[in-house]
């Protein structure tokens, strides 16, 4: 049962309109009123967002060193085939022997500390993804084929042709500088794999031209620009590129994921960092829709990226400032002061997770800066081979027992 809560004095982020001081409802979801019991819980002093969309993430690859055997790739498939070269030798042949839930359990993580509670898988569908346990939300109607290099033509077509036209099928595309990449996009299109449900991953290599012509076959459908995630990154790592031909402004913005830690800089807060850095647009309407709003539409997502009535209580604070959203969008993991999910404190700063006394907590260090966090997280936590990369958590409490 989850308790429900009444924060006030806190800012709320409303996307465009930018942050309001007003009270949030909550129960496992936002209420228009407080529950009956809510506990009143004053952040003043807070600006809240909602819990960000990671539109690309492999879950299962982010115990993997970052790893690149080449100064720079004309494209991504170079990398992929010194990759899988490698895969026998180490580290990769240990870390490829975990469990499944092990491996996948780091990418919920990693993406929970940073506030990305929905993430979209680029991989197969495991049944682990959507465990109640799983630290994050996973889209769970999704299509998928790798690439134009590592799928034959005739599985990606059978698995577009498979894949519901309401729901998005996702594809890494002209992820390169060389022709092979950029002219990836006009082979899909001839396989008939172009439509309102098309989401390109990467798009370095996609022509002005190609667009153009994307964008018109979106717009003719739903009005909302093309759907393209961009791994700010990753690019600039293996392809030292971020986006080879200027995407028009009139195709509305893209959509930012993580990509997996094999190959960007770490989390989706760094890619909010990267993208901030490096791309000369507001943070309101490019950087902190492109994890919210534009996701939310895109992948046709209900109960995520925004706090408003019925949504999910998926929810991240910071400490005020004078533009919350470049703070936002300069922060670390390490900076936010509380992460909640379906209305229950994950972790937090010790004196923000204070103000929730029915939460039993542990103590942890988070990147150097002392946390608390939530003691069911911290069971799954100590319960994994796997450990999560400058996290370092308490031992649990021992149990109390009773002697009749």
């Amino acid at each position: 049962m989850v308790q429900p809560l009444h924060i006030r004095g806190a800012h709320i982020w409303e996307g465009h309109g930018g942050a309001v001081q007003r009270d949030l409802f909550t129960t496992d979801v936002i209420t228009d009123k407080p529950a009956n019991g809510a506990q009143v819980v004053d952040l003043d002093g807070y600006t809240i967002f909602p819990g960000l969309i990671n539109a690309h993430d492999h879950l299962e690859l982010n115990h993997y060193p970052r790893s690149k055997f080449r100064d720079r790739y004309d494209n991504a498939h170079q990398w992929g085939e010194d990759m899988n070269a490698r895969l026998d030798s180490e580290p990769y042949k240990s870390l490829r022997a975990y469990p499944l839930w092990d491996r996948l359990f780091i990418g919920g993580l990693k993406n929970l500390l940073c506030g990305a509670m929905t993430v979209a898988h680029h991989n197969p569908p495991h049944k682990e993804l959507w465990r109640k346990d799983f630290p994050v939300r996973v889209l769970r109607k999704y299509g998928w084929a790798h690439s134009l290099h590592f799928s034959t033509d005739a599985e990606i077509v059978e698995s577009y042709r498979s894949t519901p036209k309401d729901t998005p099928w996702f594809i890494h595309l002209a992820e390169g500088t060389d022709d092979v990449a950029t002219g990836e996009y006009q082979r899909l299109k001839a396989l008939g794999c172009v439509e309102r449900n098309t989401v390109i991953v990467h798009g370095v290599g996609l022509q002005y031209e190609d667009a153009i012509d994307f964008y018109t076959t979106i717009n003719a459908h739903v009005g909302n620009g093309i759907k393209l995630v961009l791994c700010p990154s990753t690019n600039c790592y293996l392809l030292d590129a971020l986006i080879y031909v200027r995407i028009p402004a009139m195709i509305a913005t893209p959509m930012i994921g993580s990509d997996s830690r094999l190959t960007s800089r770490g989390d989706l807060l760094d890619e909010l960092n990267f993208a901030y850095e490096h791309f000369n647009i507001a943070p309101r309407t490019w950087v902190l829709g492109s994890v919210t709003e534009k996701a939310r539409r895109s992948l046709s997502l209900d109960g995520v990226g925004q706090l408003a009535s019925l949504d999910y209580a998926d929810y991240v604070a910071i400490r005020k400032s004078l533009n919350d959203e470049i703070q936002f969008c300069t922060s670390c993991r390490a900076d936010l002061a509380l992460i909640v999910k379906g209305g229950v404190p994950q972790i937090g700063d010790p004196d923000v997770m204070a103000k929730f006394p029915q939460v039993q907590t542990v103590a942890a260090t988070l990147d150097g800066k002392p946390k608390r966090i939530h003691i069911d997280l911290v069971r799954r936590i100590h319960a994994n081979q796997l450990k999560e990369r400058g996290l370092d958590v308490d031992e649990l409490p021992k149990e109390k027992f009773r002697i009749w």
